[in-house]
């Protein structure tokens, strides 16, 4: 099972040997990924469902998850994960500067190359929540 990186578009993750790789964009995903301050954090599609994963966590995205996200300066904004009122992950993650930011991927939304923003909008909306499992799974 692969998922592909935020930020470089041949950069892989093999979740089961739990290692890095670079290979071609043709490679069928099971989802994307990005290490935060060295902790892997990923939405993963299994089984048609979607998981958020977080270091060793791995949690089905059900409707009591949501996405808070505080912007904490210019350069960095606060993640907060939860499942009702407990909160379940948190971390900082860079903002890109957009000047010199060249994605390699296509977004729907101008904020979507923002890690934090992109898993917030999919765990906080069902519609892209089906969207993105939908998308995968075609892939696969």
């Amino acid at each position: 099972m692969f998922f592909r990186n935020f930020d470089f578009a041949t950069k892989y993750y093999d979740y089961e040997s739990k290692t890095e790789q670079v290979m071609s964009l043709d490679t069928p995903i099971n989802g994307w990924y990005k290490f935060i301050n060295g902790v892997l954090s990923a939405l993963m599609v299994a089984d048609n469902k979607l998981y958020f994963l977080y270091g060793e966590d791995e949690i089905l995205i059900t409707d009591s998850h949501r996405v808070i996200l505080k912007e904490k300066s210019k350069k960095e904004n606060e993640f907060v994960f939860f499942d009702g009122n407990k909160e379940l992950a948190r971390f900082l993650y860079d903002l890109p500067d957009p000047k010199f930011n060249v994605s390699p991927f296509e977004y729907i939304d101008e904020e979507d190359f923002k890690w934090g923003n992109f898993i917030g909008k999919i765990v906080n909306s069902k519609e892209r929540q089906r969207n993105f499992v939908t998308n995968l799974m075609e892939l696969l």
